[in-house]
C-alpha cells in the first residue's frame, strides 16, 4: 500500500487575494505602453510599479467593500455593475476628490479589462462601470481650478490637525502638511522624503529618480523654501537621520500615511466649515507664494510661470497655468 499523501486541491483565496493575481497577470513592468498602444493592449496591461502598488491598495479595500455588502460575491467573475456602482456611491459619499475618484474607476474598469483579457468573462459582458460613451455616469476628472487654500485657513488646518486628528497620526501629518506647504512637494514625495535630500544650506529639497516618488520618475531641485521654515526642515533632517535603520526616511508607515493624511485634512477642513482642497491646496499656496514673490522681484509673467513649472516639477507650463498659477499678463 502505497503510503504517498495525495495532493490536497489548491485552496480558493480570499476575494482580495483573486483581484491580486488578476492585476499580477496583466502586470509588466519594464514594457513599452508605447509599443502597446498599436496592438491596442495599453489598456489591458499595469506598466507602472507604483500604478500597481495604488491599484492593489485599492483592490482591497474594493474586496472589503464587497465582502461587507454582499458576502455571497468571492470571487472577481461575481462582480457586478450593481456592486461597482455601490462601491463608487460609497467613496463620493466619502468626499473624496475628483482626481481620486478617477483613480477608483481607472481600477474598477482595468479589472474589467483584465478578466475579460484573461478569458474569465464573455465579451458581451456587461462593463462593470460604463463609460459616458457607454450611457454611464462614473467619470471624474482631477479638479484643475487654481483655487488654493489661502495662507490662514491653511494655517487653521495645520493647527487643528495637530490638536485634534487621531493621537497615534497627527504629528506625523501635521509635519506632512507643513512640509508640502514649505516645499511645494507632492503627498507621496513628501512622505517618501529622506534626510539626505534636504539640503540645510540651499534651503532646497533634492527628489533623485523613481525612490522619491516622483511623477514619471523625474529627477528635480525644489526652489529655496522661506528662511521661516529653517527650525521645521532641520527637525525633519534630524528626524532622518535617526532611523538609519530605514534608508534615513523622515517618516515611517509610508504606504498608508498619504490616506491618513488627507483623512486629517478632510476632518480639519470640516470642523473648521473651511471648503476642502485636498492635499493639493497647500502644494498650489506654495506655488502661487513663489509665483507672487518671483513677480516682485522683477521676472515677467511667462518666465514666473516657468520658474514655478520647474519647482513643481511639471513637464508642461500649460499644468502649471490650469491648475497652479494663472496667466497675468504685465500692464503697460
Amino acid at each position: 500500500m502505497s503510503t504517498r499523501r495525495l495532493k490536497r486541491p489548491a485552496r480558493q483565496g480570499s476575494l482580495g487575494y483573486e483581484l491580486l493575481q488578476v492585476l499580477k497577470a496583466v502586470f509588466q513592468p519594464g514594457a513599452s505602453r508605447h509599443a502597446a498602444k498599436p496592438r491596442g493592449e495599453a489598456g489591458v496591461y499595469i506598466f507602472g510599479k507604483e500604478t500597481m502598488r495604488k491599484y492593489t491598495r485599492q483592490a482591497f479595500e474594493l474586496a472589503e467593500f464587497l465582502k461587507a455588502r454582499y458576502p455571497d460575491c468571492r470571487r472577481p467573475v461575481g462582480i457586478t455593475p450593481e456592486m461597482c456602482a455601490a462601491f463608487m456611491e460609497t467613496l463620493v459619499d466619502r468626499g473624496l476628490a475628483g482626481g481620486t475618484l478617477g483613480r477608483y474607476v481607472a481600477l474598477v474598469r482595468k479589472l474589467d479589462r483584465a478578466l475579460w483579457h484573461l478569458g474569465r468573462v464573455p465579451a458581451d459582458a456587461p462593463a462593470l462601470l460604463p463609460t459616458r460613451e457607454q450611457g454611464g455616469q462614473w467619470s471624474f476628472r482631477a479638479n484643475t481650478s487654481t483655487l488654493a487654500y489661502p495662507e490662514a485657513e491653511a494655517l487653521a488646518i495645520l493647527r487643528a490637525i495637530r490638536a485634534k486628528g487621531a493621537w497615534k497620526h497627527r504629528a506625523v501629518a501635521a509635519q506632512v502638511v507643513e512640509l508640502m506647504l514649505a516645499t511645494g512637494l507632492r503627498i507621496r514625495e513628501a512622505v517618501y522624503l529622506r534626510a539626505e535630500w534636504i539640503d540645510l544650506e540651499t534651503r532646497q529639497v533634492h527628489l533623485v529618480k523613481n525612490t522619491s516618488r516622483t511623477k514619471g520618475g523625474k529627477p528635480r531641485t525644489t526652489a529655496p523654501y522661506d528662511i521661516a521654515f529653517d527650525d521645521f526642515m532641520a527637525e525633519l533632517k534630524a528626524q532622518g537621520a535617526a532611523r538609519s535603520d530605514d534608508n534615513g526616511c523622515v517618516f515611517e508607515g509610508r504606504g498608508n500615511l498619504p490616506e491618513t493624511v488627507r483623512a486629517g485634512i478632510r476632518r480639519a477642513c470640516r470642523t473648521l466649515g473651511v471648503r476642502p482642497l485636498g492635499s493639493h491646496g497647500f502644494r498650489k499656496l506654495n506655488a502661487q507664494a513663489m509665483y507672487k514673490r518671483l513677480r516682485g522681484e522683477g521676472l515677467d509673467d511667462e518666465a514666473a510661470r516657468l520658474e514655478v513649472a520647474r519647482h513643481l516639477g511639471h513637464n508642461r507650463v500649460r499644468v502649471t497655468v490650469q491648475s497652479y498659477v494663472e496667466v497675468q499678463r504685465d500692464r503697460d
